[in-house]
């Protein structure tokens, strides 16, 4: 059995056990998950969560993202379609340079959305990467929504910018959940999967 196999039954085995009757959180890589969070006044459910591995000569994790919904969905177009709050939690398993941070949010626009949305929304995607800073071990970011207000970025209990109307947060959203995610495996763990 391969590392990347067991570590993804490992993954698996933690997902099962967590989830069952009275479980508080989840935990995966050694950080908790809580399976539920309030966010301006709806409870939201834990949707589903995984690791982003990187592999350059071995495999590494990156962050741990959980995805929470009003209503839970193993369908991708659900939850983009979703009109309630939600959030996407990165809990980061390593330091990230903001220049790491910022290719890896543009490549994950481009791959995502198409070139129609891109150019629309080409303001705001330029001026969300460019709130971002490094990132140290263990840092906690935040990407809510709330319909109305638009999407709230957080990292460690700070606002570090604001992104009104929910098509940014489509376009966002798909970044996991579109069809070239930074893993497949992560977009599946974090639809339930």
């Amino acid at each position: 059995m391969t590392r990347r196999s067991i570590m993804a039954f490992a993954t698996v085995g933690l997902l099962l056990l967590a989830s069952g009757p009275g479980a508080e959180a989840l935990t995966i890589h050694s950080v908790n998950v809580p399976q539920t969070v309030t966010l301006h006044g709806v409870k939201l459910r834990l949707n589903g969560a995984g690791v982003r591995n990187y592999t350059l000569i071995f495999s590494f994790g990156v962050y741990v993202g959980a995805l929470y919904l009003e209503h839970l969905t193993h369908q991708a177009s659900h939850a983009l379609a979703e009109k309630g709050p939600d959030r996407i939690a990165m809990y980061f398993l390593r330091g990230v340079s903001r220049s790491e941070l910022r290719s890896a949010w543009r490549k994950g626009f481009r791959r995502n959305n198409s070139s129609s949305v891109q150019t629309h929304l080409a303001h705001e995607i330029a001026s969300f990467i460019a709130v971002w800073k490094p990132l140290h071990n263990h840092a906690r970011v935040f990407l809510d929504y709330v319909p109305g207000p638009g999407t709230t970025v957080s990292v460690n209990g700070t606002i570090i910018g604001h992104f009104p109307g929910r098509r940014f947060h489509q376009a966002l959203l798909r970044i996991w959940l579109g069809p070239r995610p930074p893993t497949h495996d992560l977009k599946h763990r974090m639809l339930g999967r």
